[in-house]
């Protein structure tokens, strides 16, 4: 039996809930300020093919979550992989297999292009619970991320949060 994966390649009509979704992502971690101008690069270079592709669901104007991978190497390696550098499903869409979804065309498209898929979590809101999602799809993890100095930041005072949220 035939399934059909209900993630789509993301293009430029795209672009307007892509960035909303990255900025839902952010506000999940706040590691670092997010530019808008970087990102808006990063999804140009998906959509133009540029080593990149952004996976959606849902129909455009009405994306529910997205993944965006990056053919890249490690900093002490030539060899490649896919590096995940997003994978997100607004709020009110996960208690469906919406990620599930998204992690299969990670590996979809790591296998198409025969490279390892590398995938990780950034998070402050449910972590463990995203952990296990990402084991029970892919396998145990390997090592773990930590940051030492982070600034404790308040984004509701930034004008982005205040004008376009």
């Amino acid at each position: 039996m035939i399934t059909v994966c209900p993630v789509r390649k993301a293009g430029p009509p795209d672009a307007p809930e892509l960035m909303d979704i990255c900025r839902a992502g952010f506000d999940e971690h706040r590691m670092f300020k997010m530019d808008d101008s970087r990102v808006s690069t990063m999804l140009t270079r998906a959509f133009n093919g540029h080593g990149a592709i952004v996976g959606a669901l849902g129909q455009t104007g009405k994306v529910e979550g997205a993944i965006y991978l990056l053919i890249s190497q490690f900093w002490y390696s030539s060899e490649w992989c896919l590096e995940e550098l997003f994978c997100y499903v607004r709020p009110q869409f996960r208690k469906s297999t919406n990620a599930k979804d998204l992690i299969e065309f990670g590996k979809r498209c790591a296998s198409e292009l025969g490279l390892p898929l590398v995938m990780g979590i950034v998070s402050n809101e449910r972590t463990q619970a995203k952990i296990g999602l990402y084991r029970r799809q892919l396998s145990d993890p390997i090592g773990a991320y930590f940051a030492y100095n982070m600034p404790q930041r308040d984004f509701n005072d930034l004008p982005l949060y205040k004008s376009e949220i």
